[in-house]
């Protein structure tokens, strides 16, 4: 009877140990899906978050966009001339308003004014504005360069690409080695005077061309004084 007894306790001791185990387990299986029910949640949060600051940068875009276009209206209204205004015909109307002003500066021999593809082109014949071989502007070209930034300056805001041009006779002096050269330094001090004369310098650029783009083709004395020559082109 007491072995019985013994065996008896010792299955019911077996018994309630196993129990125990259980209980543990299932308390650990309950804390892990609210740990994963957390995780989810905390996803959650951060997606509509991420949502919502998406949306406000669309708004504030938006407001921006609304903003720009109240104020290019308000410029085409009011005629102000502070930024390029995108009204059809403006820019059309902008080139003939330029081509009227200067063509009274024409010369068909010295300098001409015409209606390129890209805008308002003068083409200035060099020797009215410098020496041979040299780049400083002499005193005479004052007058007419002088005109030309009053009205570049005063009834055109967009942007001006000065080149300057050679012949096909190569130079080789101390302070040119080339018409690369040569032709650089003269746009330069084209772009010199006009900044000077109070058109704004971000607006302009100056670029050698030395002889790769001839007015005329040929190798004669006049084909080489024509390919001479300064052009400021008014972009539109």
């Amino acid at each position: 009877m007491t072995i019985s007894s013994g065996n008896k306790r010792l299955a019911a001791d077996k018994t309630g140990y196993h129990r125990d185990d259980d209980d543990g387990d299932g308390e650990a299986q309950s804390g892990r899906w609210l740990i994963s029910y957390a995780d989810l949640i905390t996803t959650l949060m951060v997606l509509f978050l991420a949502l919502y600051a998406l949306q406000l940068a669309k708004n504030r875009e938006l407001e921006v966009r609304m903003l720009e276009h109240r104020e290019v209206k308000t410029e085409a209204a009011t005629g102000s001339t502070h930024g390029q205004v995108d009204v059809p015909g403006a820019p059309e109307a902008a080139r003939r308003q330029l081509l009227s002003l200067l063509a009274p500066l024409q010369d068909n021999r010295q300098i001409t004014i015409s209606n390129a593809s890209q805008g308002v082109e003068i083409a200035i014949n060099a020797k009215i504005l410098f020496n041979s071989g040299d780049a400083r502007l002499l005193p005479e070209s004052f007058d007419v360069l002088d005109q030309i930034a009053g009205v570049l300056r005063d009834r055109s805001k967009n942007n001006i690409l000065v080149e300057g041009h050679t012949d096909n006779v190569p130079i080789s002096t101390a302070k040119y080695e080339s018409n690369w050269e040569l032709s650089s330094a003269r746009a330069g001090a084209v772009v010199r005077f006009f900044a000077d004369k109070g058109i704004e310098p971000h607006r302009m650029a100056a670029i050698g061309r030395a002889d790769n783009f001839p007015l005329i083709i040929g190798d004669d004395a006049a084909a080489r004084a024509a390919n001479r020559r300064v052009t400021i082109l008014v972009e539109y």
